[in-house]
């Protein structure tokens, strides 16, 4: 029962959130110079459509970005997950979020140098002097790219517990 009471109140407060948060954020044909506004095709849409854009965009700050894991650099996805590059920081701390995906093709282990391309077509430069030899080819093993305590990111391939400092190589 006092979920259907709360329910509606929780939609009006946020909807109210909304639309001051949308009312201190510049417009999208302020944000855009005419040209890219007219090339966005928002010029056709209704005043209400506009403002129904603008007030989910409010609401979903960061939704039309790809996760970390998904960005299609790998120095995209370092910049997102400490705040860097226009991406806004999720908190004042950077964001501590692993990147989780595959090597691309047959993975025989790093040596110190060696550049890494992953399944999601980030590449990445093994830049402390740590190797790997798994001893045989594997296909596409799983890795997780971890940031580091000074700032730097760790990569670790599953099943192995060895580790390599890495960083962006595109």
């Amino acid at each position: 029962m006092l979920q259907r009471l709360y329910r509606p109140l929780a939609f009006v407060l946020l909807a109210a959130a909304g639309a001051v948060h949308a009312q201190t954020m510049p417009s999208l044909q302020q944000s855009m110079d005419g040209a890219t506004f007219h090339q966005a095709g928002l010029d056709k849409l209704s005043p209400q459509e506009l403002q129904t854009l603008e007030r989910w965009l409010a609401a979903h700050p960061g939704a039309l970005l790809p996760p970390p894991s998904q960005a299609r650099s790998a120095t995209a996805a370092a910049d997102r997950a400490s705040g860097h590059a226009g991406f806004p920081p999720a908190k004042a701390r950077p964001s501590r979020e692993a990147i989780v995906s595959h090597v691309a093709g047959r993975f025989r282990g790093w040596q110190p140098g060696d550049v890494l391309t992953l399944a999601n077509g980030q590449r990445w430069r093994v830049v402390d002097d740590s190797a790997l030899d798994t001893g045989r080819a594997l296909d596409a093993p799983a890795i997780t790219i971890k940031p580091g305590l000074v700032g730097g990111w760790l990569l670790k391939v599953e099943g192995y517990n060895a580790s390599a400092r890495v960083q962006p190589a595109n």
